[in-house]
Formats: C-alpha cells, sequence, structure tokens
C-alpha cells in the first residue's frame, strides 16, 4: 500500500466521523409479563447540523406498526398520558441522546413493532424508520433455566453425579419489568441447604451448593420464579431430579435355622449392585447343599437369600458380598442358634470361672493330708437337707517333698459343701484322682466322722490344760 492510498483512505474515515447522520439503536425483540410493565433500551444520533435543535424541551414520540404520515403516536412524552394508547415514561436523557423507555401495564393488545421519533426546536424532526423493536406481551413468564454443575463443570444433558462430589444447581431467569423485582426460590422432596443469589443486568442468578450424598439420590430440586403484579402473581417453575451413584450397603441382615439354616441379606447401591455368597472364602452357587434366590426391592436396592444344609454350618464361614463399579461391601453373618449357643458357652465359662476363683475355701490343713472345701454360690449351713441333696466332689492331690508345718485344726466350718483332700506322696510325680459319689449321705457321713476325730482331739487338748492349771494350783497352795 503506497502513500496515496494511505492518505484516501484516512480521509474516508475522518469524513464518516465528521458528518454524522440520523441512526438508532434499539433491540430487536422484548418479551413483557401481561400486568407488568417493559423497557426499551434506545439510543440515537442526528446529523451534527442539528445539534443546536437538540434541547432541554425535545419530545420523544412512540408510533406502533406505522409510521407514515396517517398514523397516530401511540405515546408521546409531551402529552398527557391519559391521552396515551400507553401509559409511559422515557427515562433517559434525550438532550443526551439517550431515548430509553418504560411502558406501564402492557397488555396483549400492547403488542406489536414500535419506532421511535425525536422533535425538537427549529426544523429537527425525524422518524427512525429504518430499525424498530418488537414487544412480545406474554400471559405467563417463560420457565427458569437450570443447569448441574460437578466440581464446577457444567454437566450438558446428564443429571449423574458421584457421591461425595461438589455439586452446583444454577437457576437463572431473564429479568422481566416488574415492580418489585422478580424473586427466585428453590424447594424439593428432601431438605436442601441454603441458596446464594445474584443479579444481573438482564439476569438473575440463584445457586444452590451441596456435596452430593446418597440421601440426595432421585430428589427432585425445583426452581420457582414469581412476579408479584397488581391483578395477581405469575410463577414458573423448572425441575431437575439428581441422580446420585455410591458405592454398595448392606442395610439389613438376618439368619434363622430349623430343619435348614436360611439368611437373607439387603443390599442398596446405584448402579445396583450384586450379591454373592462366600463359604470359607469360596463363591456359592445352586447345588444340593444350597439354594439362592434374590428379591428386587427398587432400583438401587435388592435383598438376596441363601438356604444351607445345617452341617456346613458350624465348620465354615459365611459371608455375604456387595459389589458394583464404586466398591463393594462384605458382612459375615452366623445363624440365630449358632450365635446363642456360642453365648450361652461364653457366659457358663466365665460363671464356671468366677465361682471358682471366689468359692474356693481351704478347711483344714493337718498332717499329711490338706481338706478344701468348694461351696456352691448360695449355699448355707443352716439347712442340712440342701446339703443332702447335692453331690459332694471328692478328690485328693499326692505331692512329694511336702512337710507339714503344723497338726492344728483351723476350721470345719466348710463341711457341707465340695469335699477334697491334698495329700504326701512319696513317689516321684504327683498323681491326682478324683470322682463323684452318687451318695451324698456316704460321703456326709465320712466327714462327720473326720469330724468326730477332730472334735475329739479338742477335747483332749482342753483334759490336758484344764490337769496342768489343777496342778500349778496345787503346786501354789504346798508353796
Amino acid at each position: 500500500m503506497n502513500t496515496t492510498q494511505k492518505i484516501i483512505i484516512f480521509c474516508f474515515l475522518l469524513q464518516g466521523v465528521c458528518c454524522r447522520d440520523f441512526s438508532i439503536s434499539l433491540p430487536e425483540k422484548i418479551q413483557a409479563l401481561s400486568g407488568s410493565c417493559v423497557i426499551i433500551k434506545c439510543r440515537f444520533e442526528i446529523n451534527e447540523t442539528y445539534d443546536k435543535d437538540l434541547t432541554e424541551r425535545a419530545a420523544g414520540v412512540w408510533y406502533k406498526d406505522k409510521h407514515d404520515k396517517s398514523s397516530s403516536p401511540v405515546f408521546n412524552s409531551s402529552a398527557s398520558m391519559q391521552n396515551s394508547f400507553i401509559k409511559g415514561n422515557i427515562t433517559g436523557q434525550l438532550k443526551d441522546k439517550n431515548c430509553t423507555t418504560v411502558f406501564y401495564d402492557v397488555r396483549s393488545k400492547h403488542s406489536g413493532q414500535y419506532f421511535f421519533r425525536i422533535e425538537g426546536e427549529g426544523g429537527l424532526i425525524w422518524t427512525f424508520t429504518k430499525n424498530s423493536v418488537s414487544v412480545d406481551v406474554i400471559e405467563s413468564p417463560v420457565n427458569p433455566r437450570v443447569v448441574l454443575y460437578e466440581d464446577e463443570q457444567e454437566l450438558q444433558d446428564q443429571q449423574e453425579v458421584l457421591e461425595g462430589r461438589s455439586v452446583s444447581l444454577r437457576c437463572s431467569a431473564e429479568t422481566l419489568c416488574s415492580s418489585p423485582p422478580a424473586t427466585l426460590t428453590w424447594s424439593s422432596t428432601a431438605r436442601i441447604p441454603l441458596s446464594e443469589s445474584s443479579k444481573l443486568q438482564e439476569l438473575i442468578i440463584s445457586d444452590l451448593n451441596f456435596t452430593a450424598a446418597q440421601r440426595h439420590h432421585r430428589v427432585t430440586f425445583t426452581c420457582s420464579i414469581n412476579y408479584q403484579l397488581q391483578d395477581n402473581n405469575r410463577t414458573a417453575h423448572s425441575s431437575i431430579t439428581l441422580h446420585v451413584q455410591y458405592a454398595p450397603q448392606i442395610s439389613n441382615s438376618s439368619c434363622s435355622s430349623t430343619d435348614a439354616t436360611v439368611c437373607f441379606c439387603e443390599v442398596d447401591g446405584n448402579p445396583s449392585p450384586v450379591v454373592e455368597w462366600h463359604l470359607s472364602g469360596r463363591l456359592v452357587s445352586n447345588s444340593s447343599n444350597t439354594f439362592i434366590s434374590e428379591e428386587r426391592l427398587s432400583n438401587t436396592s435388592l435383598r438376596s437369600f441363601i438356604s444351607l444344609d445345617q452341617s456346613l454350618i458350624y465348620t465354615n464361614t459365611l459371608l455375604c458380598v456387595s459389589k458394583n463399579t464404586h466398591g463393594n461391601e462384605r458382612l459375615q453373618l452366623l445363624p440365630s442358634s449358632t450365635r446363642l449357643s456360642f453365648s450361652f458357652m461364653l457366659i457358663g465359662v466365665a460363671v464356671g470361672v468366677l465361682v471358682i476363683l471366689m468359692s474356693v475355701v481351704i478347711c483344714k490343713n493337718e498332717g499329711d493330708s490338706l481338706y478344701a472345701t468348694m461351696s456352691s454360690v448360695g449355699a448355707t449351713t443352716a439347712n442340712p437337707d440342701i446339703h443332702r441333696q447335692k453331690s459332694i466332689i471328692y478328690s485328693s492331690i499326692e505331692f512329694t517333698n511336702y512337710e507339714a508345718k503344723s497338726e492344728e485344726v483351723e476350721s470345719i466350718s466348710c463341711l457341707h459343701a465340695d469335699y477334697a483332700v491334698v495329700q504326701r506322696g512319696s513317689g516321684g510325680a504327683a498323681e491326682a484322682e478324683s470322682s463323684v459319689r452318687e451318695s451324698s449321705r456316704s460321703t456326709e457321713a465320712q466327714v462327720i466322722v473326720r469330724a468326730d476325730e477332730l472334735t475329739k482331739q479338742t477335747e483332749s487338748k482342753q483334759s490336758e490344760e484344764e490337769l496342768f492349771e489343777e496342778d500349778s494350783q496345787l503346786y501354789a497352795k504346798i508353796k
């Protein structure tokens, strides 16, 4: 490009800037809610030769559908609104070439094509015929738009999210002219978190933010836009049903045992999980000893049954295993009868150990034998009939290298209870033998005979002490 061409292009651009002509900027189409208002954003330009005629006394005029000489204006800013086809007001400053206009209480009859005309002083009268705005008056508001976001990424044509992900539901709607302004509200079939609302120049937006959880699965969220008008309120809705994918969970399980052992396992997950039964680590299928069946509870949950031969349950471990694409869960099951018998066995062992530890009382340590009694819980010596009804357990244990320290009788208060003897032995290893006496009377007789011998020894010692005391007194008198 040479210098001459550059000069020509520069002069052309300069001429376009300096020589302004009549033009106007209008939206192509505007929707208005019946009974509400409509705002038409408008700016215009005039030929620079008429700049002096554009004063504060300038008027703005609107024509509908036609703009020829035979057409009548539907609105004139310099005339009374009572005589106008439509009530309104030019909110912009015409001196500043701002022709933004608001029309009030629009109805369906006000729908149509609108043209603007500027009337100033001198010779400034111009109708902008090349550009117009289409006003569409609707009876009901347009439904808001709801968009689903997962981790700040918009999900198009999809309503599935993964459990634990950050989820946002955005509701947006055009801000149609109304007083008071329109509001957005959320509702759902379950409790929802707080929403955050914001308003842009032409949009009203409300965001619903939360973390996806199992309880949100198949929950419907509804966004509503509300207009408070003079005659009545207008509302529009949009809804979205959320689908949350989550790992399987075992919600319920049980076993019962009669002729066969039947167990069931209820699982829930999305996608719907599969259930497997494992016996001692091996996958179980239908056979002569086992039978497996399933019952569908919902789109995401099912109940699985297994019937086992009784001989299998006491020697094997039974597991319910639930799986889907997001994980698995397992649970060990035991039949009810096995659980009860095992519990009773543990209780019996614990009680037995506690009784032995608390009730062993040493009754005699005499000569070559040690005598011990183990009284039952709640036993008493007040009623000898009770002792006759119980078996008495007798045992003897021989010890080597045992050295008796005393021949004195320490106690005979436990003759009513189980009876044990510990003896010294001269052999190498100690031998123990025990037997249960079937006749409680014969065993008790042995205990009574032994008690009589102990009593006689005690009385003999008491006689020796009395003689010694008498000799001492006689010796004192002689002295």
